[in-house]
């Protein structure tokens, strides 16, 4: 476990009050979240309480913190980090790396992407390297731009998107609720930044209907390419290291006969080229 930089502490009242209302909690709703009474919140708030570890745990997954939230707060209670800190391409991050490669490589030949709680790209299998870098950059995939965020951007995704008004509301809830989650850093600007481009493309008058089926389905049309995918993400059940934590694996599936088959088809050639 990586160990954790040294941080100047925070004042514990704030940073709790501050943590409620940006999760749009009243002391009451924290309160019974966290099963104590609203007294006892009040308490912490006010620093009449000094809160034990077991009570910082508590009001940790009553406010659903990352896992650098929690161990700031712990800091701020005067208490160690119980998490390591480490990026995905830390020495510390080996087994998150290796989990993470034979997941992309096991699901081939559909395309599957790795990316950090901004949506930013970490890993790529060669089917989503093949069909989304084509879509999304001439350039090939930004590591310091989110997925959606370059989605937004590249006319040649918003062109081959059939039903883009349905993906540009699916986007937002989904950066928005990224962004109700991230501590302050990088990780939030790239989400602000993403949340602000979509908010752009609602201006711009897309419209959005009802989703229908059971999910929704990313339909991809053009030059000769019919494909109509849908989507599910991982993520690690119990992190302990901010790796993990902020690590999700997106995996597409085809869905339907004809989809699977043009993936089949794709992914054929490439290996034959």
């Amino acid at each position: 476990m990586a160990l954790v930089a040294a941080r100047p502490v925070a004042d514990f009242p704030a940073m709790l009050a501050r943590l409620r209302r940006q999760r749009g909690l009243s002391q009451l709703g924290l309160a019974l979240a966290a099963q104590v009474s609203q007294r006892h919140v009040s308490f912490l708030e006010t620093g009449r309480t000094r809160p034990s570890r077991e009570m910082v745990g508590r009001l940790a997954l009553a406010l659903d913190l990352a896992l650098q939230d929690v161990n700031a707060l712990l800091l701020a209670a005067g208490f160690a980090p119980a998490h390591g800190e480490s990026a995905y391409t830390d020495e510390a991050a080996a087994m998150v790396r290796r989990v993470t490669q034979l997941a992309l490589s096991a699901h081939e030949p559909f395309p599957a992407f790795a990316v950090d709680r901004a949506w930013r790209p970490l890993a790529a299998n060669a089917p989503a390297a093949l069909l989304f870098g084509a879509l999304l950059s001439e350039d090939g995939l930004d590591p310091k731009i989110s997925l959606i965020r370059a989605a937004c951007e590249s006319p040649t995704f918003r062109a081959a998107v059939a039903n883009w008004g349905q993906l540009v509301a699916h986007f937002q809830a989904l950066a928005e609720a990224e962004a109700w989650r991230a501590p302050p850093g990088p990780m939030r600007a790239e989400l602000d930044a993403t949340v602000a481009a979509l908010k752009a493309q609602g201006s711009e008058g897309v419209a959005v209907h009802a989703a229908p089926g059971a999910a929704l389905i990313l339909q991809i049309r053009g030059a000769g390419l019919k494909l109509d995918l849908v989507s599910t993400v991982a993520r690690f059940g119990a992190p302990a290291d901010t790796a993990a934590d902020d690590l999700r694996i997106e995996f597409f599936y085809p869905a339907d006969a004809a989809s699977e088959q043009v993936l089949r088809s794709l992914a054929a050639g490439a290996e034959s080229a």
